[in-house]
């Protein structure tokens, strides 16, 4: 058996705005939201994988130090790119292109922001790491510190979620998602993987108080 867990980034800088492959650092609030999810869910993970981007890192970074395990940071598990609606308020881009927007809640795996990466591209680059996550973590407790989009396209291929179910689901900053892997064998011997959803938890997090205010 395998359990990963997998962890989105706190509230970012920039406001409301299309944050794909743009390399914001985390906000106040943002690094004590991530504290605040890790205290409910740690578990005793072997290493931690992290999207290259900062949002993600930093705090990577600091658990991997006060935990002492390994950290490895895979491109792979970055968000998707939108192209030229990168760092764009989310507002002017609905103003000037809503049927494009909307098409990534009604037809997500069609959608494409205009010079940007495809859904699908995102969903095959994603399924290529974890595949590969399995492959090195075998046995273990991993945790990845990644996005929003990453952990949709992740949860609709692994629970076999009709494409428009995945933005149902609730991940906000710090959202987590853990999944356990059963590992069995099929009568000729090849190797069969079973995924449950042992875990989600999107409820959002309260600004913290004048106390946590050094986080």
């Amino acid at each position: 058996m395998t359990r990963i867990d997998i962890i989105r980034h706190g509230e970012p800088q920039g406001g409301d705005v299309f944050r794909g492959r743009v390399d914001h650092e985390l906000t106040r609030h943002g690094r004590w939201q991530f504290e605040q999810r890790v205290q409910r869910f740690a578990g005793p993970w072997s290493c931690i994988i992290s999207s290259p981007l900062q949002r993600c890192l930093w705090s990577a970074q600091q658990l991997s130090e006060r935990l002492h395990i390994p950290l490895w940071v895979d491109a792979r598990w970055q968000e998707i790119h939108y192209g030229d609606w990168e760092d764009a308020l989310i507002a002017d881009v609905m103003a000037g292109q809503l049927a494009i927007v909307q098409q990534l809640w009604q037809d997500p795996f069609n959608f494409c922001a205009p010079n940007g990466e495809p859904v699908s591209d995102l969903q095959q680059r994603v399924t290529q790491a974890w595949r590969g996550l399995l492959h090195d973590h075998k046995g273990e407790h991993v945790v990845v510190v990644s996005h929003g989009g990453v952990m949709r396209v992740l949860a609709q291929f692994l629970l076999l979620l009709d494409p428009k179910a995945m933005n149902r689901l609730a991940i906000p900053y710090a959202g987590f998602m853990r999944i356990r892997v059963d590992h069995t064998s099929s009568d000729s011997g090849i190797e069969e993987h079973w995924y449950s959803l042992e875990a989600l938890d999107g409820s959002e997090l309260s600004p913290p108080s004048t106390s946590d205010a050094s986080l």
